[in-house]
């Protein structure tokens, strides 16, 4: 008789397949989540606070997004990932 396969891994990686913007096990990418952050904003007129909470992404990565202002002089993708990295605890 063959083994059988586990569900439960293949059930999570659905999952994540969703929406890889949400918060999970791993680093997301910064254009994945950016997108999330513009859809949540211009379609359900979420504010930053929701967004933050949702997503666990700092107001200022949620703001540098937003504004994408020149007097703004900060690595948004080297911020994103090591926020990422911590949220993780790595």
């Amino acid at each position: 008789m063959p083994a059988r396969k586990s569900t439960e891994a293949s059930v999570e990686a659905e999952a994540q397949k969703g929406n890889l913007a949400l918060p999970g096990n791993a680093v997301r990418k910064l254009e994945d989540v950016a997108a999330e952050i513009r859809r949540l904003r211009d379609e359900e007129s979420a504010t930053t606070q929701e967004i933050h909470e949702k997503l666990q992404v700092s107001f200022d990565v949620i703001n540098q997004l937003f504004l994408q202002s020149y007097k703004m002089t900060m690595n948004t993708q080297d911020v994103f990932e090591a926020q990422e990295k911590l949220r993780l605890g790595e």
